[in-house]
């Protein structure tokens, strides 16, 4: 090689290692530009950002099945183990179980239940929906609309029950049968367990007072042989005496209303009707303008048996305005379930309980 030749490759492979010193030095800075070094990505946020962007779970077009019921809480709590976790308490008359998420890291807890009647089934898919946004509200921003979910979680523990009637979902939704005894005078409209009791009839208070002239099992109505005879009866009674609620929600559909009190004891009205007013006032529902009178109204209610057990509020809440309108709850509900439901209002429920202090 020519001394030439060696001084003109000397110079070629000079440039090129300045061009490759430079382009590192360029590639090594970039990352600095578009990070702040003040504040870095935790571990932390980089799985609250992965739990934002993952697909909702909660399909709110169409109905949920028992198995699907089964299946999606179980989806939910895989999702978010730190959260959540699922619990059976008990078994239904035709053995199906009654299942149950604890939500949060509290030590208050209080308990939210859906579907004790089985045409009401969309309030399933409601609660099923509330634990998925409360869930991914509390891992990403920990706010829920203007409430901090992250820090109500971390006061309270919810035990939420998105179907207490079971067998009656599988009534309406998979067309099983009720026993033969149960008089049905149309399907769409049956509330009964599998047995033909109005489980919102059944429980022990006021019972032996309530006169509808229903005496033998039926689609609605009928309260039982006994009170508290039912399965699903004695298993919400057992977890409510092994458990101290601070408060119980009871989720149904025909109203837009808040039922808050009753005249079996009128003594803590004022307290469960103030606190019927703050989750009024967060979700647009309206909370009844007096206590319900006629026992055959309240008598043998969950609700009403809460209140009067533990002294503590109970509340039924009324999501959808379309009283007298429109059947609960059908195909045309689930395509319209945001309004039906007025979601983005009635969402802030259980919120607005646990910030309530009138409890």
């Amino acid at each position: 090689m020519s001394n030439k030749t060696y001084k003109n490759s000397i110079i070629g492979l000079s440039v090129t290692g300045v061009i490759v010193l430079i382009l590192g030095i360029v590639l090594s800075v970039i990352p600095l530009i578009n990070s702040s070094p003040e504040a870095p990505v935790s571990s932390q946020e980089a799985v609250l950002n992965k739990n934002e962007a993952l697909p909702p779970l909660i399909i709110t077009s169409e109905a949920e099945s028992y198995i699907s019921l089964a299946k999606n809480m179980d989806k939910l709590k895989n999702r978010f183990p730190k959260l959540l976790s699922l619990y059976s308490i008990g078994t239904s008359e035709a053995g199906r179980q009654q299942l149950m998420f604890s939500l949060g890291n509290g030590e208050k807890k209080a308990l939210i239940v859906g579907a004790i009647h089985a045409r009401e089934h969309i309030t399933t898919k409601y609660l099923l929906k509330v634990v998925e946004d409360y869930c991914v509200a509390y891992t990403t921003t920990g706010f829920h609309g203007e409430y901090n979910i992250k820090n109500l979680l971390d006061t309270y523990t919810l035990y939420i029950i998105p179907c207490i009637n079971p067998d009656g979902l599988e009534i309406i939704y998979s067309r099983d049968k009720a026993e033969d005894f149960v008089k049905i005078s149309k399907l769409s409209e049956y509330k009964a367990n599998k047995n033909g009791v109005d489980l919102n009839r059944n429980f022990p208070i006021a019972w032996e007072s309530i006169n509808n002239n229903v005496t033998a099992p039926a689609d609605f109505y009928f309260k039982g042989y006994e009170s508290g005879d039912a399965k699903e009866t004695k298993n919400l009674i057992n977890l409510c005496e092994e458990n101290e609620f601070d408060f119980l929600i009871s989720v149904h559909i025909k109203g837009n209303c808040i039922f808050w009190g009753d005249t079996y004891n009128t003594a803590l009205n004022s307290v469960y009707e103030a606190f019927a007013k703050d989750i009024g006032n967060a979700t647009g529902l309206v909370p009844a303008s007096s206590p319900t009178e006629k026992p055959k109204d309240y008598g043998g209610g969950f609700e009403n048996w809460f209140r009067h057990t533990y002294n503590r509020p109970g509340i039924c809440i009324e999501l959808s305005e379309n009283e007298n309108k429109i059947l609960p709850c059908g195909n045309e509900n689930y395509t319209d379930f945001y309004s039906f439901v007025n979601y983005p209002q009635t969402s802030n429920a259980i919120a607005a309980a646990m910030m309530s202090e009138n409890k």
